[in-house]
């Protein structure tokens, strides 16, 4: 790339790249492929070439007061997605909005089935069963889709299926035409209330099924209001003003808006991740490509020559391969007390590294997560294994390791956010509140530490409070990766603005930093030079 890019700059041609080859596999490997897919697509695309001006979520809602029908576009493996809706259903109702629901993967045929599951008359199993929800979705989002239903059986708000057919013989268009009719049938039996309709958001395009369900009410016309999830065209165009960290929503025009929560690679990845897993689960050679392929980008970026020697017999288990533990006992150069610790990560979700091994544990194929493991292992290569430290050294090593994980995973993923200051005081404040729930006083052990190791810096005292001498396994990874996340986030916004540069951060990478001291000299050198660096809000 040239050298006279900024930073932002060269990231974002970063992020098209990995769109521009995500989109390509994604379209090879497209399940049906309707001759008359890209003219529907095209029709879609038209709407979200620009916008008007930037909104926010009180203009959103207002606008919803005015709409009778509400078109909220779905991407289906996007967990995002299904939770803005969850967002929605909560503010509406605070504003004591009477709703109805229509989901777009519920037949309508089975809303009987759809009612008893909401009435709790039948459990979860018979529910999924009965709707045969593993033979027209090849992968299963229900956690995704549970606290919709929870959320909308406990407010008392109907719950409709939409959709005519699944069995794949129509067009998009044609499903448009055959859903509208349904939709009518249940807009007319729900007059008084605003009726949100959560589908694929190719289908909420104006021409589409907003124009099918119009024809439909002819002369029972409704007001509606669109709200498209995820442009990546739009994002293209905030993120070259520079204001896509702090941008929320988006206004169209006066009937629809886009809402933003989700960075184009990482959606891709999510339908990527779908696709991986309709063979049963995530296959180890798919999953080690992966890493691999942003451990290059993330050391390509920074200008980190490897040799293919040094990776190439790396391994990468995911989730979903129950020889990880077997390696390690096998291994047998783990502790019981390190494989304890091992196990309440994996317990926890929580990827994993062990470098000196080229062992490498991915919770998930979550961009964030194989991210921050590529960068721990990149760390690894560049300054060789950790030794033995005093528990300060210790301490202050741990949170740097944190910090360049958290910014290596947000050169993929610059979305990607993280507790500050503000938030663990709004965690402590919340956990002594009454009727907390007691069983996260590990979390507000490690909330009061971080807090009162941020005291600390400001008067640049390195650690030597009891408590955090005294402190376990399970509060010194806390503390240490909530201290490194922060420190990881500032680095990032301060390389944006160019107050670090490549090189500095490929020194940091390349530091082992084993002389004693020279972890807090560095933590604390880092702390103090970008203690001004601002990390954007979400507006």
């Amino acid at each position: 790339m040239p050298s006279a890019l900024t930073p932002r700059e060269e990231l974002l041609l970063l992020q098209k790249r990995i769109f521009r080859e995500n989109d390509r596999l994604i379209r090879s490997q497209a399940i049906v492929q309707e001759p008359s897919f890209s003219a529907y697509e095209n029709r879609y695309k038209k709407y979200l070439k620009n916008y008007e001006a930037i909104s926010s979520i009180e203009e959103l809602i207002q606008q919803v007061d005015h709409a009778d029908i509400i078109y909220l576009g779905d991407y289906h493996t996007n967990k995002q997605s299904q939770r803005m809706l969850l967002r929605l259903l909560r503010l509406l109702v605070e504003r004591k909005i009477s709703l109805a629901v229509g989901i777009e993967w519920i037949q309508h045929r089975h809303q009987p089935v759809l009612e008893a599951y909401q009435q709790e008359k039948i459990s979860t199993e018979t529910f999924l069963k009965r709707i045969q929800f593993e033979k027209y979705w090849y992968f299963d989002l229900w956690e995704n889709f549970r606290p919709i239903f929870d959320f909308t059986r406990y407010h008392e708000i109907p719950l409709f299926g939409i959709e005519k057919s699944l069995s794949g013989n129509l067009t998009l268009s044609g499903r448009d035409r055959e859903n509208a009719e349904i939709i009518a049938r249940i807009a007319r039996t729900v007059p008084d209330r605003k009726l949100i309709l959560f589908v694929g958001d190719l289908h909420v395009a104006p021409p589409h099924l907003p124009a099918e369900v119009q024809r439909e009410m002819k002369t029972a016309r409704m007001s509606d209001l669109i709200l498209y999830q995820n442009s990546e065209t739009i994002y293209w165009r905030l993120a070259e003003q520079e204001i896509e960290d702090r941008v929320e929503v988006v206004r169209i025009d006066k009937r629809s808006f886009c809402l933003i929560n989700t960075p184009p690679i990482v959606w891709q990845q999510s339908y990527l991740n779908w696709l991986e897993h309709e063979e049963g689960s995530i296959d180890y050679v798919d999953a080690k490509h992966s890493f691999l392929e942003l451990l290059r980008r993330i050391a390509e970026f920074l200008k980190i020559s490897l040799d293919p020697s040094q990776w190439e017999d790396v391994e990468v288990f995911t989730c979903g391969d129950l020889s990880f533990l077997k390696k390690l006992e096998e291994d047998g150069s783990f502790t019981r007390q390190q494989l304890r610790q091992i196990k309440k990560q994996i317990l926890a979700s929580e990827s994993y590294s062990i470098p000196s091994k080229k062992y490498i544990y991915l919770a998930n194929l979550s961009i964030n997560h194989a991210a921050e493991e590529a960068s721990h292992f990149l760390k690894f290569l560049c300054a060789g294994p950790e030794e033995a430290r005093y528990l300060v050294d210790a301490f202050y090593a741990n949170a740097l390791h944190e910090a360049f994980g958290f910014f290596g995973s947000k050169i993929i993923n610059h979305k990607r956010k993280c507790f500050h200051e503000k938030e663990y005081e709004g965690l402590v404040n919340y956990l002594r509140s009454p009727g907390s729930p007691k069983s996260r006083r590990l979390q507000m052990e490690m909330a009061l530490l971080i807090l009162d190791h941020k005291e600390k810096e400001k008067r640049g005292d390195p650690i030597r409070h009891k408590r955090f001498f005294k402190m376990g396994p399970d509060l010194f990874l806390g503390v240490t990766h909530g201290l490194g996340y922060m420190l990881g986030d500032k680095l990032y916004y301060a390389f944006l603005a160019e107050k670090i540069s490549k090189k500095e951060m490929k020194e940091l990478f390349c530091d082992p930093m084993r002389e004693e001291g020279r972890p807090f000299e560095i933590y604390m050198g880092l702390v103090r030079r970008f203690r001004r660096v601002n990390v954007p809000r979400r507006v």
